[in-house]
């Protein structure tokens, strides 16, 4: 692949990952590929490889007559990911309390002083960025191949995860966003202190109660659609069916909050 080419490649990846992150790019929707290299303005081809790279990472899903389709939300998937997340948050805040240095605990502090700032704007996206590149430089820190390409995958779709349950239809004046908020930085800051007196057990403690934190926040959102009992990531909790109306939802209040800036 040329300069120009892998520019462009690089280019329409970065373009469509965020629309991926941010629901413009709606779970299960059908990807036209020559719709979007008209709209980029770049060829098929290296928007095509980068559909391709998206596909390797599992955000996108090639489909056997040559297209593209985006990875969907639904229950299953969301169980899958949760039992995935604790175990892995575990071991990698395990490792970091064991393995980090005083200058990436200083990256750290940086990196949560991000996630704080877009809580203050109440920026939806910028938050969930902003907290998937706080856990996974813990990922990179912990200094474990296998572990940081597996928790890189998990931060990706939380990542999505997040934008939808921290920038859908619930009004950001409900004191149950705000005391989210709050205790999404009190264990942030919690999880940073046990690496930094190496304490693996209060890392591992702080870290498992982090993604039940999240978890509750996901089904909290999604509560509105109804109930059913299904297995979340270890734990039998009350859990909803993720609807098509409630991300159409999302998306459109997500659209006209961007309009809006």
């Amino acid at each position: 692949m040329g300069r120009r080419q892998r520019t462009q490649m690089e280019r329409a990846y970065a373009e469509i990952k965020a629309r991926y992150m941010t629901l413009r790019l709606a779970p299960g929707e059908w990807v036209d590929d020559m719709q979007l290299s008209q709209e980029l303005g770049l060829s098929r081809t290296p928007l095509r490889e980068a559909l391709f790279l998206l596909a390797s990472e599992g955000l996108i899903q090639a489909q056997a007559g040559g297209g593209f389709t985006v990875r969907p939300l639904d229950i299953a998937g969301i169980s899958s990911l949760f039992e995935a997340h604790i175990v892995t948050a575990k071991a990698i805040a395990r490792l970091v309390a064991i393995r980090a240095l005083p200058e990436e605990i200083t990256e750290l502090r940086e990196a949560d002083a991000l996630v704080n700032d877009g809580i203050r704007r109440r920026s939806a996206p910028d938050i969930a960025e902003a907290n998937a590149a706080l856990h996974n430089l813990e990922a990179r820190i912990a200094r474990n191949e296998y572990l940081s390409a597996l928790a890189a995958r998990i931060y990706d779709e939380g990542q999505r995860l997040g934008y939808l349950a921290f920038g859908g239809a619930e009004d950001w004046n409900a004191s149950r966003l705000d005391d989210h908020f709050t205790r999404v930085s009190h264990d942030h800051s919690a999880l940073i202190d046990a690496y930094q007196a190496r304490d693996p057990e209060k890392a591992e403690t702080v870290a498992v109660n982090h993604v039940r934190l999240f978890r509750e926040r996901i089904l909290t959102y999604i509560a509105s659609s109804g109930a059913d009992e299904v297995d979340l990531g270890g734990d039998v909790m009350t859990s909803v069916h993720l609807t098509t109306e409630d991300l159409r939802r999302a998306i459109a209040d997500g659209k006209r909050r961007e309009a809006g800036a």
